[in-house]
């Protein structure tokens, strides 16, 4: 191809893209998240539900997670104004001894149809790992515990949503590897991720990638961030303290929580990832950062949400 043919090819290129404008989307064809927020730390054990569930009204979020005490929490929800986002109280389901097993998956789904009734769409699924068995052996009992909660949540139209938070190892459904086979253990469309990429930033796991290959999968979303510090990582390596680098305020660590915007999440091609996988649902601040006061400082904390609130809407349709 001669000199002029490329400089034709090229110039054509340019011509098209210069002169071509940005595609507008209709409405109905972007999916319309919400922001929501769940209660942690201290303003869950010192602030009142319904006067957070009123706060975060006043203050911009459009839903909020629902806790199994108090009885009417989901009607405090709803009486602010609020979604209810998602809902726990589950028992363990991975589970060695059959009886107990058996005991718990019965609690479970008597606790699905109490959520149903409530008109709450997401519950929430713990995966802690039996810690005297393997991982094979512990995949096993998450088939047998999963399995009928999965198909009665189904029935009920409700979602499970597993957050992939590691918990230092004791935790099963940690990483693609891990949901690959449990999705092809319990092939039960309701059981799913909460995805979270503040645990994905730390393990070292693509998150957009993790968006794109599970989204028919992802039934709930939570917005936290993860700080990566370096000098940490270069003094004391990945496994620094008893959290697996984790960096307690003025302590050793190369990595921490943080609301986001304040880590290494790229928050536009997350959101863009997620409505890409035809995500539709809640988007929701899980605030756990020190710097912040989620610990212990309810003025502190609430300040964090407004600061989190402000710097996703950016992102968000609406």
């Amino acid at each position: 191809m001669g000199k002029d043919t490329i400089h034709t090819e090229i110039g054509h290129f340019l011509c098209v893209v210069l002169n071509s404008r940005p595609r507008k989307y209709r409405r109905e064809e972007v999916g319309q998240v919400k922001l929501g927020l769940l209660a942690t730390g201290v303003l869950r054990s010192r602030v009142d539900y319904g006067e957070l569930a009123r706060w975060s009204a006043e203050h911009g979020y459009q839903a909020i997670d629902v806790p199994d005490q108090p009885a009417n929490a989901v009607d405090l929800a709803r009486g602010a104004g609020l979604d209810p986002a998602a809902t726990g109280g589950l028992p363990p389901l991975i589970v060695a001894d059959p009886a107990q097993r058996e005991e718990n998956v019965e609690r479970a789904l008597r606790r699905l149809d109490e959520v149903a009734r409530q008109g709450i769409g997401i519950v929430m699924l713990g995966h802690g790992k039996v810690a005297d068995k393997s991982d094979d052996e512990n995949f096993e009992l998450a088939r047998l515990g999963y399995t009928p909660v999965a198909e009665r949540a189904e029935k009920l139209g409700l979602k499970l949503a597993i957050e992939h938070y590691p918990n230092y190892g004791r935790n099963l459904a940690i990483s693609p590897a891990t949901w690959r086979r449990l999705f092809e253990l319990v092939p039960v469309p309701s059981l799913g991720l909460c995805i979270d990429p503040s645990h994905l930033v730390f393990l070292g796991i693509d998150y957009l990638r993790a968006v794109r290959e599970f989204g028919s999968r992802i039934h709930y979303a939570h917005a936290k961030d993860t700080e990566i510090i370096p000098e940490g990582l270069y003094q004391y390596g990945i496994l620094a303290g008893p959290q697996f680098g984790r960096k307690p305020v003025g302590q050793p660590g190369w990595w921490r929580y943080t609301l986001p915007g304040y880590g290494q999440v790229q928050w536009g091609a997350y959101v863009g990832a997620l409505l890409d996988v035809g995500y539709d649902g809640i988007l929701s601040v899980e605030h756990e950062d020190d710097l912040w006061g989620w610990r212990d400082d309810p003025d502190r904390a609430r300040e964090g949400l407004i600061v989190a609130r402000k710097y996703l809407t950016q992102f968000l349709p609406g």
